[in-house]
Parts: structure tokens; C-alpha cells; sequence
């Protein structure tokens, strides 16, 4: 096992991310956080973000996925896949895989406004095959959209979703598509799906992915991905990083 940096989760996950209060207080964040202009917000962003996982990890020219992207975090400068295209530069590449039209329609704007070729948005959702999948969607704070049968929410609590329909594809697949067979490191923040996406995964792990991310949305992920021959490296801000296990038979 490796030499686990101090537990920072402890501090961030104590409370529920569902609670109204959470929700309100990051709702009404990203509403203000709109207006502040990208540079300031994503170079402050990028600033307190370089020393901490999994951002430390990517050196300029390196190849990172994110799979899911809302817009409402887009906007408010928190957005993964935007730190991870920031960090890889230019030379680099930053999928980013996303079903949502308006989260392509501003990664695609700002790739152009603020000259950076190294972002390629996939509009798709990701699941462990190719298949269509029932979505449930909340268009005033995107970050929880989830699929169904992921979440077991209250009456309530769904009344906040539209339900959709939409296509998905393997991560292996889409990188296949895009000629891409070395990614550096994949994240996946998707509401509970990690499992059911790495699925679709496993030809990239199995030749040698190094690092992976998981948002801290389920149980015993760290079980699970021992299981794929990854151990836990850190833990980083949205759950865990994860490093591939070093095969001692070469």
C-alpha cells in the first residue's frame, strides 16, 4: 500500500452534499461566481489547486479525462475538466465526455475565446456499454444529474429532475474513437455511476492507465478498485486518486 498522504475527506465529507442547505450555499455560489471573469476565477482556481490531487499529478503535454462536466460548475470557475485542460496546456489533451449540450456549447466557446486546442469535448453520456440510458436532470444545479436507478431520493427530492433519455458509450470506446491509447489519467464525478463506468474501462486499465479519480459518491470504492489492481494514492477534492499497482513479474 502506498504512503497515503493525512485524510483532508474527513473535513469535506462530514456533512451530506444533499442537504438544502449544501445545496442552496452551492447554488447560490455558482450563480455569483458567473459573473466573475475566467481568468480571475480559474487562475485563482488554478493557483490553490496546484499542489493538491489529482492536479499535481499532470505535467503540461500529459493526456487526462474527465467524464462529467456540468455547466453550473463550468461557470463558477470549479469545473475538473476546465483545471485539468489548464494544467495539461496546449500541447497537451483534456477529454472531456459530457451528455449535456450546453456544457459543450461553453467548453467550445471558451476552447475558442481563450485559444485552447488542447480541450475535446465528447458529448455522450458513459456507462459499461453502449446503450441508451434514462437520465434524471435538475437544470438549476446540473452537478447532481444522475441516472436512474443510481440515487434512491425522496418524493420530494425528485421534484427538483426532469427525466431524459439519452445515448452513452464505454470511456474505451470514445478513446478509441479519438485515436487516444496512452490517457495519463481518468476522473470520473458522476453521482454514484463510477462503478458502472469503469466497466467500460477496463482495456484502458488493464494495459496500464496510472492513475484514476473517483468523486466520493459510493461504498467500498477503495475495495473496488484494489480489485482492478489500483491502490489509493491520495485523497483530493472531490474523493479519491487512485495509482495503478506496479506488476513485480513485469
Amino acid at each position: 500500500m502506498a504512503n497515503v498522504p493525512v485524510n483532508k475527506k474527513s473535513l469535506r465529507f462530514l456533512w451530506s452534499h444533499h442537504h438544502p442547505l449544501h445545496r442552496f450555499a452551492v447554488k447560490t455560489f455558482n450563480r455569483l461566481m458567473r459573473y466573475v471573469p475566467f481568468g480571475l476565477k480559474y487562475g485563482l482556481g488554478k493557483s490553490l489547486r496546484k499542489n493538491g490531487y489529482p492536479y499535481k499529478l499532470i505535467e503540461p503535454g500529459k493526456t487526462v479525462v474527465q467524464v462529467g462536466a456540468p455547466i453550473d460548475t463550468l461557470g463558477s470557475g470549479r469545473s475538473r475538466g476546465m483545471h485539468f485542460a489548464l494544467c495539461t496546456g496546449p500541447t497537451g489533451i483534456a477529454v472531456i465526455i459530457e451528455p449535456d449540450s450546453e456544457s459543450e456549447k461553453n467548453f467550445t466557446a471558451y476552447r475558442e475565446k481563450h485559444g485552447m486546442p488542447q480541450i475535446r469535448f465528447v458529448r455522450s453520456g458513459a456507462w459499461s456499454e453502449q446503450k441508451r440510458l434514462r437520465f434524471y436532470i435538475d437544470p438549476k444545479h446540473p452537478a447532481t444529474n444522475f441516472t436512474e436507478g443510481i440515487r434512491d431520493y425522496s418524493d420530494a427530492e425528485m421534484a427538483a429532475y426532469e427525466l431524459i433519455e439519452l445515448d452513452a458509450n464505454t470511456v474505451d470506446n470514445i478513446l478509441d474513437d479519438l485515436k487516444i491509447d496512452d490517457p495519463y489519467l481518468v476522473s470520473i464525478t458522476t453521482n454514484g455511476a463510477e462503478p458502472e463506468i469503469l466497466k467500460g474501462l477496463t482495456r484502458h486499465m488493464e494495459a496500464g492507465l496510472p492513475y484514476i479519480a473517483l468523486a466520493c459518491t459510493g461504498d467500498k470504492y477503495v475495495e473496488m478498485m484494489n480489485g482492478y489492481g489500483y491502490e489509493l494514492h491520495a485523497h483530493d477534492d472531490r474523493g479519491y486518486t487512485f495509482k495503478k499497482v506496479a506488476d513485480e513479474n513485469g
